[in-house]
């Protein structure tokens, strides 16, 4: 169903109940008690956070966001035409399905895959915990690597990613055990994605001095967006991510100060960002975030240049890197990265990015064609 576009607040209002009532099944009870419940500690006006509740209904409808997206991009302040410069969390989709050829998407998808195929980029050790089998290669893995990650091969946004640590006190045999019944009881809310019931351990990525000296104890990290155009590889608005909460353990959005990094030279080119303000320091260490240097960044370009071309097909990936003590290195590729780092720019980037890959959306955009496309997205990945 269309609605109207419009910049009347009591218009947005009215078309945003509207839209509750004609999809039910997207907006249960209890969505706007978990809004404000969200949003309550730094808006106390109820009044103000009920209106702003059914402002992000609306503009999921109409522009695609998601409600982290509204606050982030400060929609609330935005005319129709600003707010239809965002690629936004649905909207992206509509670039991705275009972009990246669906069949292909297990190369990134399956974070093991990803990891046999890129192997050199990682530089660490990694193995696969599929069944009772992989015992003894469990316990030669945890003698070497004391400190690992454990990582569902194919879950999203950091989910059920943890750190294990053993030592000689460790009841390896117990531990085992219990890695097996938590890859047994793997799920997504995802109906249409099968989880794949395995386990990854990755040997722990070792910070280099630079980086960790932001926050010791949660290991920052950059996001790098590559898209293949033309057999040649650009780096579009890279993001260092200043980690606060959990580190990788987390989806980083909503733990970490974010700031936009110059493709070209790797220079921090802005105050660190979040979704209620900007921060010149790093809240935990004190230093200063604008002008920092990126260590190594044309060896960095570099590697990424090299994974990106080996993926043709995948000609939109998400980077998740780490500078560590053996130089760069790649966490993960994300084959429907977010485009988050506009909150650094400030604006959207919907022509830039069009201009780019030369592919036009016009406006005009529609949540339920959308909703479909991602349920045919996630088939093909399954």
């Amino acid at each position: 169903m269309k609605y109207k576009i419009t910049e009347d607040p009591k218009e947005i209002q009215r078309i945003a109940r509207q839209i509750m009532a004609d999809n039910p099944e997207r907006y249960p009870a209890g969505m706007q008690d978990d809004f404000m419940r969200t949003y309550i500690e730094f808006l106390p006006d109820e009044k103000r956070l009920a209106e702003m509740f059914y402002e992000a209904v609306y503009c999921q409808q109409m522009y695609g966001t998601s409600f982290l997206e509204y606050g982030i991009y400060g929609f609330e302040h935005l005319s129709h035409a600003q707010k239809a410069e965002y690629v936004t969390w649905f909207s992206r989709f509509i670039y991705m399905a275009f972009l990246n050829r669906d069949r292909d998407l297990h190369w990134l998808d399956n974070k093991f895959e990803a990891y046999t195929l890129l192997k050199p980029f990682y530089k660490r050790e990694a193995m696969l915990l599929t069944g009772e089998e992989d015992f003894d290669a469990f316990c030669a893995f945890t003698a070497k690597h004391r400190s690992v990650f454990v990582k569902p091969v194919n879950l999203e946004l950091a989910e059920g990613v943890h750190r294990l640590t053993v030592d000689e006190t460790t009841d390896r045999k117990a531990v085992f055990r219990a890695l097996l019944t938590e890859a047994a009881a793997l799920s997504c809310e995802d109906v249409t994605r099968p989880v794949d019931h395995r386990l990854i351990l990755e040997e722990e990525i070792v910070p280099s001095q630079a980086i960790a000296a932001f926050n010791p104890k949660e290991m920052s990290v950059l996001r790098v967006t590559t898209i293949l155009v033309k057999g040649k590889v650009h780096f579009f608005h890279p993001v260092f991510r200043l980690m606060l909460g959990d580190g990788i353990e987390k989806s980083g959005e909503m733990y970490s100060v974010d700031a936009l990094i110059d493709a070209e030279t790797g220079i921090v080119v802005t105050d660190g960002m979040t979704a209620i303000g900007t921060t010149e320091c790093h809240p935990v260490s004190g230093l200063k975030i604008k002008g920092f240097v990126m260590p190594q960044w044309a060896e960095l370009k570099k590697m990424l240049e090299e994974a990106a071309l080996k993926l043709p097909t995948l000609r939109y990936i998400g980077w998740d890197v780490a500078h560590s003590e053996k130089g760069w290195c790649i966490i993960e590729g994300n084959t429907n990265g977010e485009l988050f780092f506009q909150m650094c720019v400030g604006h959207g980037v919907k022509r830039e990015f069009e201009d780019l890959i030369g592919f036009h959306v016009p406006y005009g955009f529609m949540l339920e064609t959308v909703e479909q496309l991602v349920e045919n997205r996630k088939k093909a990945r399954s």
